[in-house]
């Protein structure tokens, strides 16, 4: 080995200039390689923890204004209110070409009476109770009149004291009809401050008019009713035996109700939840659903952690759930986001009776989740509540068409879908060629990945860098490796006959023509590659991949955890690469050295030696 690195020097500038040329090869190659592989692995990585939600609005085809009477300010006011000339449904989103990873759904939510559970404090009688008085004169209860208080229907007191004295007013009618001193008359009322002139209390019970129900069919039609106004009746011998009395006992039976109501989500997944896609709510307690959950419908359920807590309730407790209504209108969070329940349904059916429940099973929770927000409030979500349950859809195994207390377009709320990451322009090119124009005029589709078509692009970006660096590092070391056996073993037949002519066996003037070469050759592959980790070490402090303009804070999230994980992927990657190429290198190296001298060694030293070599 001694005497084949002799000749080698015996031409030093070439030996060096090839031994430069591969190190600095090789140190190409590698760091391509690495930074090749790093990137891939992240994408790998984002790809796995990185989902793309479409979310879907039906926007109002007008608005128009719902006019009511203010008594305090003597005058009208007006609030505008969307109108849609007919329900667009989510089938019209199965399309050729959709290519779903989760299909489109509406999620409707359910009613659930949680007697014996703390659902809201305080729940709402304090502000809409139902109650009997007797007016104290005679007068029209255009302005808060005295009246006293016979009985509460709702909320049922035990030690009702009818000298209590309240203001009653029939605050949302213009000209309403007088009380008389000496009868007995039943309101549903609302507690509000008082805002009139010379009010001779802090607060008044505004009378408001019977509830209308809100029941639909199966169709999402509206049911035909009883739709009196009236927001007050007299209460004579036998009044709650006839119709209108029991619309005064089952409105309180159903506010009574409703003081225990919690809303039950039915999911098909929870990726499919805009709060947990973009993770500012989480189980952190226990597990998620299972697919085979899922599936078949399992009684498991997720619990808010500050629901369990204020009713001591742990993983695997289970908790009866009897669903009495269905609301295929909105989202849970419009009535229970802050736990205020208030609602713009009726808890009456359209015979004007309470809600009896349809299904009722007990449901293990398997885990709690938790809202980042205050006080385990969902912030910033558009369909989590307070004291939201999450069960299963499948669970649910009976018909509820003669419970649904309304029902409506789609929201972003309540509508979503899940497609491949980085297909949103192919979804939507196809949406746009199958969808008539008609429809997708009247309907808004979001989406949201999370951020990632800007760190893909960033990546993408560096995978292109690292594949031209592999690239020009592999033609590099390719051509500088043809030159180097050129000059050190094809240029080197005469050596080899002259070898042979002293004695020197085949295998001998093999190891004096390859034994440089491979040594040379192992000693620049090793160099450059430590080059290369030097380099990678320093790429890595720069930002080649543009995302330091789509940072934001994960210190409270759980992508902190996810990257920890794809760093340690990189670095396994890293570390086998810079073993397998310079191996690859030196074996390559090697078997071509080797044919080349085998060769050499087919020609016989007589004619190597007379012949004129080039």
């Amino acid at each position: 080995m001694l005497k084949s690195l002799k000749q080698l020097l015996r031409t030093p500038v070439r030996a060096v200039l090839f031994f430069l040329l591969m190190a600095a090869a090789t140190a190409l190659l590698v760091l391509g390689a690495n930074l090749w592989a790093q990137t891939q692995a992240q994408m790998d990585a984002v790809e796995k923890q990185f989902t793309t939600l479409g979310t879907v609005e039906q926007k109002p085809n007008r608005t128009q204004m719902r006019t009511g009477w203010d008594a305090a300010d003597g005058a009208y006011y007006s609030e505008a209110e969307p109108v849609y000339d007919s329900v667009i449904s989510a089938d019209v989103l199965d399309f050729d070409g959709a290519n779903y990873l989760k299909a489109p759904e509406k999620r409707p939510y359910y009613l659930a009476d949680l007697q014996g559970l703390a659902v809201r404090d305080g729940g709402t009688a304090l502000f809409y109770p139902v109650v009997e008085f007797t007016p104290a004169e005679t007068a029209v209860p255009d302005h808060p009149i005295k009246v006293y208080v016979q009985r509460f229907l709702y909320p049922e007191a035990e030690n009702q004291n009818n000298e209590y004295e309240i203001y009653v007013c029939d605050h949302w009618t213009e000209n309403p009809a007088p009380l008389e001193a000496g009868k007995t008359y039943v309101a549903y009322t609302n507690v509000i401050v008082n805002h009139h002139e010379n009010a001779k209390s802090s607060i008044e019970y505004a009378l408001i008019a019977a509830e209308r129900s809100t029941q639909c069919d199966a169709g999402g039609n509206l049911f035909e009713s009883d739709r009196q106004t009236r927001t007050f009746d007299e209460v004579t011998a036998g009044f709650y035996e006839t119709e209108r009395g029991q619309y005064w006992l089952e409105l309180s039976k159903a506010l009574s109700m409703w003081d225990t109501t919690a809303p039950v989500l039915p999911v098909t997944d929870t990726a499919l939840l805009p709060s947990f896609h973009d993770r500012t709510v989480y189980v952190r307690e226990g597990r998620t659903f299972s697919a085979e959950d899922l599936e078949n419908g399992a009684a498991v359920c997720l619990v808010s952690e500050e629901f369990a807590r204020k009713n001591r309730l742990s993983i695997g407790d289970k908790v009866e759930l009897p669903l009495y209504g269905v609301n295929e209108k909105d989202s849970p969070h419009r009535t229970f986001g802050d736990g205020s329940g208030l609602r713009t349904f009726s808890l009456l059916n359209a015979q004007n009776r309470a809600y009896t429940p349809f299904w009722t099973a007990k449901y293990e929770i398997i885990g709690t989740y938790y809202s980042v927000g205050t006080y385990g409030k969902p912030a910033g979500s558009i369909e989590m509540a307070l004291n939201l349950f999450l069960i299963p859809a499948n669970s649910v195994k009976a018909d509820f068409a003669g419970n649904i207390v309304d029902s409506g377009p789609m929201q972003r709320a309540t509508t979503s879908f899940q497609i491949p990451n980085g297909t949103v322009d192919d979804y939507m090119a196809a949406y746009n060629r199958n969808v008539p124009a008609e429809v997708r005029e009247n309907l808004e589709i979001t989406f949201d990945d999370n951020g990632y078509s800007q760190i893909i692009g960033g990546l993408l970006n560096m995978r292109y860098v690292a594949i031209i660096l592999f690239a020009a590092g592999l033609l590099s070391a390719l051509a500088i490796l043809v030159l180097l056996l050129y000059f050190f073993i094809v240029k080197q037949k005469k050596r080899t006959a002259i070898e042979r002519s002293l004695g020197m066996s085949k295998n001998q003037c093999r190891v004096s023509l390859v034994s440089g070469v491979v040594l040379l050759s192992a000693v620049a592959v090793i160099l450059g590659t430590t080059a290369s980790t030097v380099l990678f070490d320093k790429v890595q402090t720069f930002d080649l991949t543009g995302q330091s303009e789509h940072t934001f804070s994960m210190e409270y999230s759980l992508w902190a955890r996810d990257e920890n994980a794809v760093e340690t992927e990189d670095a396994e990657n890293t570390g086998v690469l810079e073993v397998v190429i310079p191996a690859a290198m030196i074996l390559l190296t090697t078997g071509l050295s080797v044919i080349l001298v085998n060769r050499n060694l087919k020609q016989e030293p007589i004619e190597l030696l007379s012949a004129r070599v080039e």
